[in-house]
């Protein structure tokens, strides 16, 4: 029996090692070009969006967000060589639905938000290997800002008719409620590493 929980103690250590031996770091100029790159996303997205609603009103900013945004990531996305998204637990789009990854990483900044933590600053980078591939995968939290509570903010705060159009774009929508400084959800960023 003592033979036993030593071999098995040995094959755990070599396990643990063997894990930590195959964990690739992040070099500091990968987190800063994928930080770069969700930084310009988003602010680019916003410049739309702000455009959208002070040309046209809240009701074309809402077909931004629903149609365009999404060209527009994909565009900026292949542009950049990155698989680009944004995600969140209270989506209104279902294609923001978060991967086991992004879950993780969400519930992480959910966390440090609840602990007054999370900050602009704050980010996640990883290397992880999915399948024979490896990827470099970042998110950054999205944080609610004014111009945000036109569509995401609570009963009182949404028109309407913008209440409307989103209800029947998104009859599904969890993404109301919010406040200034709420964590919205995040900028995912994933790309392949050799």
């Amino acid at each position: 029996m003592k033979n036993f929980i030593s071999a098995l103690a040995l094959f755990f250590s070599l396990s643990l090692l063997s894990c930590s031996e195959n964990r690739v770091e992040v070099s500091e100029d990968q987190v800063i070009g994928m930080r770069t790159t969700a930084m310009e996303f988003m602010k680019n997205l916003k410049g739309v969006l702000i455009s959208q609603i002070q040309t046209n009103g809240v009701l074309q900013a809402v077909a931004v967000c629903s149609d365009t945004a999404q060209v527009l990531t994909n565009d900026f996305g292949v542009q950049k060589g990155v698989f680009i998204r944004r995600v969140s637990f209270k989506n209104r789009n279902e294609n923001n639905l978060p991967d086991d990854f992004e879950k993780k990483i969400l519930s992480k900044f959910e966390l440090l938000n609840q602990n007054k933590k999370l900050t602009s600053e704050t980010e996640h980078a990883e290397i992880v290997r999915e399948g024979e591939f490896k990827y470099l995968r970042y998110l950054k939290p999205i944080l609610v800002q004014a111009e945000c509570l036109n569509c995401h903010g609570s009963e009182n705060e949404i028109m309407p008719e913008v209440k409307q159009l989103i209800s029947q774009a998104y009859p599904d929508d969890k993404a109301v409620g919010y406040k200034i400084g709420d964590l919205r959800g995040a900028v995912s960023l994933k790309k392949a590493v050799e």
